[in-house]
């Protein structure tokens, strides 16, 4: 799973004024972009150390704001835990959405196209990345909160591979294709060895 930036709806109070100002007209109050920088600077800490690394403290020291902010905007650590977790799992099927359009555009425009690259270009971050993010995914078993968030949210992601994988011409199921991804980037990572080309080469042999 990665990771993986995009404000998620939810981060935002919505306040009813009796008419839709919609959705790129309307600016986040002060309170709304001062919790925003919470979450991501607690989505920064799972990504760089893991979820055992955000306290209240940790999170305000990143993000630049005061200790007592962290309390007054969530009602616990698992509350901001949670909150940082469907930020990353947002973040994360936001991208393989935006691929998935892109390969549904060449596939309706008779382009060529490699699904097996869309597919990794949907699911892996960077390259410099990628050991990070899946030391995160193990760690983040240790959080209830953020293991809840990215199963809640996975249902994004599998959707967007399963158009991808449609446009190419696939039938393989998503969840089969993230899990040949992960399993061939988890063996690249422990023998050191190319990471995109161990899961290239799994990967053509099931699409």
């Amino acid at each position: 799973m990665t990771g993986p930036g995009h404000r998620r709806p939810q981060d935002a109070v919505h306040h009813d004024t009796g008419s839709d100002p919609g959705p790129q007209s309307r600016r986040l109050t002060k309170g709304e972009r001062r919790r925003a920088s919470l979450v991501a600077a607690a989505a920064e800490l799972i990504l760089a150390e893991g979820p055992q690394s955000v306290t209240h403290r940790a999170v305000a020291a990143r993000a630049g704001s005061s200790l007592s902010a962290t309390t007054y905007y969530f009602a616990d650590l698992p509350d901001l835990l949670g909150a940082a977790g469907e930020l990353l799992m947002g973040r994360w099927a936001d991208r393989a959405e935006a691929v998935a359009e892109r390969a549904e555009h060449a596939a309706g425009a008779a382009e060529v196209m490699d699904p097996v690259a869309l597919l990794l270009e949907a699911v892996l971050p960077r390259p410099e990345q990628v050991r990070g993010h899946y030391q995160q995914l193990v760690g983040a078993g240790v959080s209830p909160a953020v293991t809840r968030a990215y199963r809640s949210g996975r249902h994004r992601l599998d959707a967007a591979v399963g158009r991808l994988l449609r446009a190419g011409g696939s039938a393989c199921p998503p969840e089969l294709a993230v899990a040949v991804v992960d399993g061939a980037v988890v063996t690249a990572l422990s023998e050191g060895t190319d990471v995109t080309a161990a899961a290239t080469s799994l990967l053509r042999r099931v699409l």
